[in-house]
């Protein structure tokens, strides 16, 4: 049986879906798990990432914000049109789950700076009593490379992941990224998608974002290569919603400004009113994610899908804007390979179907 992994190409080729999957796969095993969820943010809403401003080991950078679209193929980071610009709680990315990229042990570590507000830096970052970083994680991978994870809120880094409880540092180090009192010794370890912290605003920092990089031990970037997740250019920061979207398959996010469709936990999840137009992407966001169909309804003679997504588990397919003669085909040819039908749906000529093992 061929396993999704090598449909997952071909999405977009065609308008009806297939896949047949065991379980969400790594396809490297080096490859990294994105550091924020689709689920902290709206449906419609989606992460950006752009090239980070300084060199050297950071070079490999990502800042990553979060948007709404507003029309035209713009997007704005603002919750609503209203939002006040000075408050970080305005902001969407403000409050999103922080996860570990892979497994490591915590190096150097600070939790309780205060926050800045947005446009500007808290006095005690110029005078060097608060790091570049601000509230951080700063981590040894197993395999010897270091990754940071930088501007977290206040207090939402755990004890048990940082003991450093000062809010500033001891003395002034102007411009360092790390703190000097933030060493630590035999740190804690932490797993793969394991949630950190909080996105914040604490440090050199303009506004709510999370910073990630990882470097070598000798100071030279790397660059990060992700197993799930999708993009698409931010060109002059605008995307059309109905974007054609590259998965990542282990591959790094281009270089520039480019959106992120983050995957979503694997857990159950409810998706209606999609467009026909944008539901083949959100078929490939949900299987890249490790989910397959449970429901998969339509109306309005196939322009609008209502879907419910689980676990995925075994093997299955599923198809949607079929007319009647290729839904009674596939029914015949799912059932001669061993496949039972687990829900069709109708709405005028067209058809959608989910097959499983």
């Amino acid at each position: 049986m061929t396993v999704f992994r090598s449909f997952t190409r071909s999405f977009s080729l065609a308008r009806s879906m297939v896949v047949a999957s065991a379980a969400l796969v790594s396809v490297s095993a080096s490859a990294l798990d994105f550091p924020l969820r689709a689920d902290d943010i709206g449906l419609s809403q989606r992460y950006t990432t752009s090239t980070h401003w300084s060199g050297g080991a950071q070079s490999e950078a990502l800042d990553i914000i979060a948007r709404r679209h507003v029309g035209n193929d713009k997007w704005s980071q603002l919750k609503t049109d209203a939002s006040d610009t000075k408050l970080n709680a305005s902001y969407i990315v403000y409050g999103a789950n922080i996860r570990a990229m892979e497994n490591g042990t915590v190096v150097n570590c600070w939790r309780n700076s205060p926050e800045n507000t947005p446009g500007g830096n808290h006095a005690k970052v110029g005078e060097g009593y608060i790091a570049y970083a601000g509230n951080y994680l700063y981590v040894r991978h197993d395999d010897g490379n270091f990754a940071l994870y930088a501007h977290t809120q206040p207090g939402s880094i755990p004890t048990g992941l940082c003991p450093n409880n000062a809010t500033y540092n001891s003395k002034a180090n102007p411009g360092f990224v790390l703190n000097s009192d933030g060493w630590v010794s035999s740190g804690a370890r932490i797993t793969k998608g394991q949630v950190l912290g909080k996105v914040g605003n604490v440090g050199n920092s303009s506004g709510p974002h999370l910073h990630v990089h990882i470097q070598t031990s000798d100071n030279k970037p790397i660059e990060m290569e992700f197993d799930h997740g999708h993009t698409t250019p931010f060109t002059n920061q605008t995307a059309s919603v109905n974007a054609t979207w590259t998965p990542l398959m282990g591959n790094p996010i281009p270089a520039g400004e480019m959106m992120v469709w983050a995957p979503h936990s694997v857990a159950y999840w409810t998706v209606n009113n999609i467009p026909d137009e944008r539901m083949q992407a959100w078929f490939n966001h949900f299987v890249d994610s490790g989910e397959m169909p449970s429901a998969y309804a339509c109306t309005d003679n196939g322009q609008i899908y209502n879907t419910s997504w689980v676990p995925s588990s075994g093997s299955w397919y599923a198809y949607h804007g079929m007319s009647l003669t290729t839904f009674n085909k596939k029914s015949t040819e799912m059932a001669n390979l061993g496949f039972t039908r687990f829900g069709w749906w109708y709405c005028g000529s067209v058809y959608t179907g989910i097959w499983r093992k």
